[in-house]
């Protein structure tokens, strides 16, 4: 036997395990990025997943990702929006903006992604709500641009071992906390299959 070769370390095991997996991903399911995605705004991220259409094609958004400016950049008559931070929600249509949030009804035309959150509402209710000096932190956030890919991209992606699936994430928790700290949280919820993603170094992608 080669001992050498005995003490190798199998990267892909160490990494992926043996374990089941979610491979078709469906609405209301977090995708995890593994350690080593090096692309852009998908390194450690967390993606919120909010339909799969009758072509198998997915819509997301990053939920740890903070942009460099506020909602006023995006509404500058509006100075409510000064302190009101906005996150990348993917690199596609980066003029469109949406919000995630844990209001229920509270808005007209919110539709339940998973249970106790949301998407949608009209900006005028959303600007008086933070106007009237209600909090946003924990209750709502706002995205500019999606993450999509086309018809059994995704699936192709997680057979690649690019993303763990959570499917069944927490509503009220997901619009807490950004950046690293976020995705480490969410690897934690995956369990012990996937342990060994937390010990790969963030800089890890530049080597």
């Amino acid at each position: 036997m080669d001992k050498d070769k005995d003490k190798d370390i199998d990267i892909e095991r160490f990494l992926y395990g043996e374990g089941d997996r979610c491979l078709r991903p469906e609405k209301g399911h977090m995708l995890i990025a593994e350690p080593m995605l090096s692309e852009s705004v998908f390194r450690r991220s967390a993606v919120l997943l909010l339909d799969v259409d009758k072509d198998q094609g997915h819509l997301g958004l990053v939920l740890n990702k903070p942009a460099d400016f506020t909602l006023r950049d995006i509404i500058p008559e509006w100075e409510g929006g000064e302190n009101v931070p906005v996150f990348q929600g993917g690199p596609v249509d980066r003029m469109r903006l949406f919000m995630l949030h844990t209001l229920g009804d509270r808005f007209a035309g919110s539709q339940e992604v998973v249970p106790g959150l949301y998407v949608g509402g009209k900006i005028e209710d959303i600007m008086e709500y933070i106007s009237d000096g209600h909090p946003e932190e924990g209750a709502l956030r706002f995205f500019l641009g999606y993450s999509g890919w086309t018809h059994d991209q995704l699936q192709s992606e997680v057979l690649r071992n690019s993303w763990a699936v959570e499917t069944n994430p927490e509503g009220p928790e997901l619009l807490k906390g950004e950046g690293d700290e976020y995705w480490r949280r969410c690897v934690a919820r995956l369990g012990d299959q996937y342990r060994s993603w937390l010990v790969v170094p963030p800089s890890v992608w530049m080597n």
